[in-house]
């Protein structure tokens, strides 16, 4: 495995993980903001970016593959902050490895069995024939048969670019065919361990990602769990509500 990553920043290491088809630029403003007190390794997540695919594709072996990469950056201990899927790696991390992490932020996620939310978006990015698009505007016409939301096709289409040579055509920057064949596995609950150490869940006041019937799962694995709700945000909060966002985590992880 290898895992893509930037770093930022001087302190406390501090690992961020994006959510399912992003990269680590999506989380570069929080990353930015954090980095005047924080060591901050801005990673593309297991098959997603720059970093390889493992196999298994499971959150299990995502998780154990930012542990492999905490091993060689020679971090002794660490917190995590994860959005998304990021946020179920992150606390499968947490989870493995209770006694490396300090502290743990989850952004709108919880540990739980999802539904296949994404199956109109797996079927909107096949849909795009890469070799033969001329160009994003074409993309995104071809997105929005699937997908009506502007901001969720415009989330994916950061990930469009254009093919190495001496390939030609476009690529997506994550492994479309691995994510949709394991997309079961990224779905799954978290592992039934616990975590002892310190826990924040930041929930959007409109999403519907966490809710409250997933309290018992959440305290059993975290049972020192504390919640903050950014109201008038989304699944999306740390893009729609950033200020308050980087507030939260500052007040947190000090």
């Amino acid at each position: 495995m290898t895992i893509s990553y930037q770093v930022l920043g001087q302190g406390k290491p501090l690992i961020i993980i994006h959510g399912l088809f992003g990269t680590s630029d999506n989380l570069k403003q929080i990353a930015k903001s954090l980095s005047d007190q924080y060591k901050v390794f801005l990673i593309d997540a297991p098959a997603h970016g720059d970093s390889t695919t493992p196999t298994p594709l499971t959150i299990n072996t995502m998780a154990k593959a930012v542990i492999e990469f905490a091993d060689e950056q020679g971090l002794k201990q660490f917190s995590l902050l994860g959005h998304s899927l990021g946020g179920k790696i992150a606390m499968e991390i947490a989870l493995l490895d209770n006694s490396r992490v300090e502290r743990l932020v989850v952004a709108d996620i919880a540990p739980v069995q999802y539904s296949h939310r994404h199956d109109n978006i797996i079927q909107g990015l096949n849909s795009i024939d890469l070799d033969t698009l001329e160009n994003r505007q074409q993309a995104d016409e071809t997105l929005s048969q699937f997908i009506d939301e502007v901001g969720v096709r415009g989330f994916l289409l950061k990930s469009l670019t254009r093919a190495e040579k001496p390939a030609t055509g476009w690529r997506w920057r994550f492994d479309l065919q691995a994510l949709q064949q394991n997309y079961d596995n990224l779905i799954k609950g978290n592992s039934e361990l616990v975590f002892q150490g310190p826990t924040l869940f930041i929930v959007g006041g409109n999403s519907n990602y966490v809710l409250p019937e997933h309290k018992p799962e959440i305290v059993a694995r975290f049972p020192k769990v504390s919640v903050k709700v950014i109201q008038n945000a989304g699944h999306w909060l740390h893009a729609e509500k950033a200020t308050a966002f980087i507030k939260i985590c500052r007040d947190f992880l000090a």
